[in-house]
Order: C-alpha cells, then sequence, then structure tokens
C-alpha cells in the first residue's frame, strides 16, 4: 500500500463503477466541504499502465474535488488484479450509505456473472442478508419507465421491490398517473382546486405522490393475480415446493381466495374459476383443519388474491362427495331432494334456506363487532400501557409508527428529511413529525388563506416572504365584490350548486349583493 498525492488529470474512474447516480445538490456540499477541509479520507487507486492510476474507490470525492477546483488529491495506491479489483469497487461502493439501490442492483448482478459468486457470498461479504441481495437483485426486472422514476425519486426503494417483483404489464397498472384512485400513484395531496384533474403532458407525474408501501402491497394482493406457474421460490419456498410436489403426482391444483369473490382485474386473467370462501376448505390438517375421506384425492388450493396471497394448501372442494368437509351440505342437498319429491316443491324453498343461512351470517358478524366495540376501550388500555414502557428512539419502532402514520399528511415527506430530519432525539422526532403536519397544511386548497394565521403562532410573517419571494404583477387585481368582499377563490356563497360569478367586475352574483346594489341580476358567463 503507497499513500501519493495525485494529479487530478491522471485520475481516471473505474468503466465498471455501479455507481453510475450522484445526485448534484450532495456533490456541490461536498466540494464546498472540501473546499474548507480538504479530502480527508484518500481515494482508492491501482495503477493503469502508462495512463495514471485507476480509481477504484472515491470517484464521488474526486468529481467533488474537480468542483472544488482542487489540482491534486491523496490517494492510495494498491497493486490489483482485474478480478481483486472489481470485488473492491462494488463491494467497498456498495456498503456506502448514499448509493441508489438501483446501483447496488447492479453491481451485485455483476458480481454474479463471475466465477465463484452466488447470493450468499455477497451477502456475507457485503454484511447483509440473503433477502436483501436477492429484493436489490430483483430490481433489475423493473420496466424502463419504471427504473425512470425510481432513479427520478418518485417512490422509494420498499415500492421498488413490490414493483420489480410483478409482469411488466402490472407494472404498467400500477404505475398508470391518469388513474388516481388505483395503483402506486395518488392525487397529491393539498392541490387547487383547478389543478384536482389536470393531467401535465410533459410530466404526467407532475401531481401524482405515491401511496404507503403497505397501500401498494394491499393494491397488488388484492389486484394483481398471483402467477402460480412462475412462482419465485426465494420469496414464496413453501408455496414453491408445495406445487412442485403436486405436479410430480398430477395433483389437480386450483386458484382460491379467502374473500366474498375476487376483484373484476383478477378474475378477468385467464378467465378460470377462482374459489371463493364459500366453495373450498382447507383440508390439510393445519389451523384447525381435517383431512379427506380417505377416497376423496386431494387437491392443492393457491391464494391467488387477497388475504395469504402466494399461499398453497390441501384444499377440499368435493361438495358432493366428502362428508368431513361438506357433510351438513350434503345432508342439506339431500334433504332438499326429498322435501322437492316429496311435496313437488320446486327452487323456492332453495332460495329461502339460502336467505335464512345469509341472515344468519350476517347476524353472527354483527354480533362479532358488538364484542369487538365492547372489548375496545380495554383493548385501547392495554395498548396504552405498552406504549408507555416502549422505548422512545428518533430511529425505534415507535418512530417508525409514527412518521408512517403521517406520511399520508404530505405529498412531499420525502423532502421533509432535506428540511428537517429525524435527527437522534425523541425532541427531533416531535419536530420533524410537526413538520410533517405543517408542510400538508401549507399545500391545503385554502391555505393562501388559512396558512399565514398557522404560521404567526411561531412568529413567523408568511405575507412577507409571499412578498418577496412572489410579488404580487403590478396593474392586475383580483376581482372583488364591492358589496360583500368576496373573490374568486374565497366565494361568498354557492349559487346554485356553482361557485360565485360576477354580474360587474366588483359585484359578485349573490342575490343579496345584486339587491343591496340596487342592479338586476345577470347571468354571468364562467
Amino acid at each position: 500500500m503507497d499513500l501519493q498525492t495525485v494529479p487530478l488529470d491522471q485520475l481516471r474512474e473505474h468503466p465498471d463503477n455501479p455507481r453510475s447516480h450522484f445526485d448534484p445538490a450532495q456533490l456541490a456540499e461536498l466540494a464546498d466541504s472540501i473546499k474548507a477541509k480538504g479530502i480527508l479520507n484518500p481515494l482508492l487507486v491501482r495503477p493503469n499502465g502508462k495512463k495514471g492510476f485507476q480509481v477504484l474507490a472515491g470517484a464521488r470525492r474526486l468529481r467533488a474535488a474537480r468542483g472544488a477546483g482542487l489540482e491534486e488529491v491523496p490517494v492510495i495506491v494498491r497493486e490489483l488484479d482485474d478480478e481483486a479489483a472489481l470485488e473492491v469497487l462494488i463491494v467497498d461502493n456498495l456498503q456506502r450509505a448514499d448509493v441508489h439501490p438501483f446501483d447496488e442492483a447492479r453491481g451485485y448482478q455483476t458480481l454474479l456473472t463471475r466465477p465463484g459468486y452466488d447470493v450468499a457470498r455477497i451477502a456475507e461479504r457485503v454484511g447483509r442478508s440473503v433477502a436483501y441481495i436477492y429484493d436489490r437483485v430483483k430490481l433489475l426486472n423493473l420496466t424502463k419507465e419504471a427504473q425512470d422514476l425510481f432513479l427520478a425519486g418518485k417512490f422509494t426503494a420498499g415500492h421498488a421491490v413490490l414493483l420489480a417483483r410483478l409482469k411488466p404489464e402490472d407494472q404498467k397498472r400500477a404505475l398508470d398517473p391518469d388513474n388516481r384512485h388505483d395503483g402506486l400513484f395518488r392525487q397529491e395531496v393539498g392541490l387547487p382546486y383547478t389543478e384536482e384533474l389536470e393531467v401535465d403532458a410533459k410530466d404526467p407525474y407532475r401531481l401524482v405522490a405515491p401511496r404507503s408501501v403497505r397501500e401498494l402491497k394491499g393494491w397488488i394482493e388484492e389486484r394483481v393475480k398471483f402467477d402460480r406457474d412462475q412462482v419465485d421460490p426465494m420469496l414464496f419456498p413453501e408455496t414453491a415446493e408445495t406445487l412442485a410436489t403436486a405436479r410430480e403426482v398430477s395433483t389437480k391444483i386450483v386458484p382460491i381466495t379467502r374473500d366474498y369473490m375476487a376483484s373484476d382485474d383478477v378474475r378477468q386473467v385467464g378467465k378460470e374459476r377462482i374459489y371463493s370462501e364459500r366453495s373450498w376448505k382447507r383440508a390439510d390438517g393445519k389451523d384447525g383443519s381435517k383431512t379427506c375421506d380417505s377416497e376423496i384425492r386431494p387437491t392443492i388450493g393457491v391464494v391467488v388474491c387477497g388475504d395469504g396471497w402466494g399461499e398453497a394448501f390441501a384444499v377440499c372442494i368435493d361438495k358432493k362427495r366428502c362428508k368431513v368437509h361438506w357433510g351438513a351440505e350434503i345432508r342439506e342437498a339431500k334433504k332438499r331432494a326429498e322435501d322437492v319429491t316429496k311435496s313437488g316443491k320446486t327452487g323456492k324453498d332453495r332460495y329461502d334456506l339460502e336467505q335464512q343461512k345469509y341472515r344468519e351470517q350476517e347476524a353472527e358478524k354483527k354480533a362479532k363487532r358488538a364484542r369487538w366495540k365492547k372489548a375496545l376501550p380495554d383493548i385501547l388500555e392495554a395498548v396504552a400501557e405498552k406504549v408507555k414502557k416502549a422505548p422512545v428512539k428518533a430511529n425505534g419502532f415507535l418512530a417508525d409508527l409514527v412518521i408512517g402514520g403521517l406520511e399520508n399528511y404530505s405529498a412531499r415527506s420525502k423532502d421533509i428529511q432535506k428540511l428537517l430530519s429525524r435527527g437522534k432525539t425523541a425532541e427531533d422526532l416531535v419536530r420533524h413529525a410537526a413538520l410533517i403536519v405543517l408542510v400538508s397544511h401549507a399545500q391545503d386548497w385554502n391555505a393562501p388563506e388559512s396558512f399565514p394565521k398557522r404560521a404567526k403562532a411561531f412568529g413567523l410573517d408568511v405575507k412577507k416572504i409571499l412578498d418577496e419571494a412572489a410579488p404580487a404583477e403590478k396593474g392586475v387585481k383580483e376581482p372583488t365584490c364591492r358589496i360583500c368582499g368576496c373573490t374568486e377563490d374565497n366565494a361568498c356563497e354557492m349559487i346554485d350548486g356553482e361557485g360565485c360569478s360576477w354580474v360587474e367586475k366588483d359585484l359578485c352574483s349573490n342575490p343579496k349583493c345584486v339587491a343591496k346594489a340596487g342592479k338586476p341580476k345577470k347571468k354571468a358567463a364562467k
């Protein structure tokens, strides 16, 4: 190892460096720091023939040094062959906190193409779990559109991991910015009314914000059909093993759901029958279930949507023969047949019986809800006791719970960390959480009227900032009613179900104002 000072023109970045995305703002901050303090950690390089040196660790510092105007930087020189250099290049760079997850994915994939490397060895070298490495590599399955949005910061790594597990057509559905009541994106919080349904042709994602990772996961489970023909053994090891065994012995495999019925998006895929909650019963002996009669051949059910998405286990769907699971239904069907034979009655009896059964089930659900409501105070009291004793850390479980609950307050929560970080103390966390709420209020449709009053509590003159940052155009005056003082943005009341309009440039269409002004009411053009 040799410590030297090397001119910048002798240093070249390694072409296989997985870090291809550098935040300009962060580079500028690093450049300012280098101007003030210099480079504290030398760059790691290796000789590059007669062309100087090749940078293995420190590409970001190299770029910042150029931005700071330095002519030379300290380096540590190591004699490494191509294989050793590649490992240092990837492992060192990907262990840094500011590396983009997609760059991680590319780096791990590069190592996987080299002899002697698998997911387990990479996980050991970088100090991560096997599941973490696998999820990162899966990010390479993102479509080009998803990659671009991810790199642009439109959604987080948590969202990206879930999207990467989907087929391209399902990723496209999830990313559709026009469908604001479905998929990953929703309308951004606090947009003015005029922009509520606006779609920006140049940037269709300007007026939308990502839902939480949990919401996206729920959407996938409800609206994306689990593909039982392409089961990922890393994500669903038990399901993969169950289905592989079933196919070896030609066991029937059927799609099921624990819901009353599958969603339309799921039912239209393949257009096969999906067995709903009333059409199957668990039959593997687990979770209190029973196995079928010995003469009944087992069937494997795969939960293709809803609760338990991706699970696979033995089920019974033989309502005509299996007395273990469908004994009551078989006896009921037999009795109905006998009654029809004796009385000659038609299917009305069956309908009445089904209606009675439905009423009994609804009564049972109502009783469960009543029990829950009655016990809720005791449940919440017990939860409160646990919360009282839980440790309070800025990055602990309670903190994550609070910030996660506030994510829906503000579509710009990812930017709030830059304004005011969560810090390391409970006091820092409270301030960070308060800022999330305040940002939400600042984005409300009536923020120009309401937010200055909120900010006044902090001794802040928002109107002064507004005048300095966005001066009002001279000669342009907002129409104001001379009678009631209302404006277009702050209408006095609704007229015939519509917003306040104008009879004259200084008189609104409110009948009271028109009468008081002594003017006949005219229908104003919208």
